[in-house]
């Protein structure tokens, strides 16, 4: 692969797609000025930052070279997205406590350094934290465990 077509390069150019994709999103809506701003203003101006960053990592990239593509893996990539479906599958019936322990299980089977002795604790802490945060402080109506 040449040497100017490199991780960093690819990454920056995801960026400015984003930001493409998002600013074809935004439509018709008014900016204004800044004295008197519509609702377009915030968003197009962070679409700018957006594109202005990919910009900068697409150059950067190409000028000082970058780390060579890593192989691909297909398990990482249907294990996490697994773990997403998992989660958005069983929340509604099984509750956050039970969607956040299957879904952490799933996706710690996507590494191979993962230390499985370890995984339990993981999923104790981000149950209680996913409680904590979305149903307890954000006030979430989300069963916690199974109806």
């Amino acid at each position: 692969m040449s040497r100017v077509l490199n991780g960093d390069v690819l990454s920056g150019l995801f960026v400015v797609l984003i930001g493409a994709f998002a600013y074809a999103s935004l439509g018709s809506v008014e900016i204004g000025v800044i004295r008197d701003m519509g609702p377009g203003y915030l968003p197009r101006a962070l679409v700018w930052m957006i594109l202005a960053t990919g910009g900068v990592l697409t150059v950067r990239g190409v000028v000082r070279g970058g780390a060579a593509l890593p192989e691909f893996q297909a398990r990482p990539l249907l294990l996490i997205s697994l773990a997403t479906v998992v989660f958005g599958a069983t929340i509604d019936q099984l509750g956050m406590v039970v969607a956040v322990v299957a879904s952490t299980g799933v996706a710690t089977l996507a590494s191979s350094i993962t230390r499985h002795r370890e995984t339990p604790i993981l999923c104790v802490l981000l149950a209680l934290g996913a409680v904590l945060v979305f149903i307890k402080g954000l006030g979430l109506t989300i069963p916690i465990w199974p109806r």
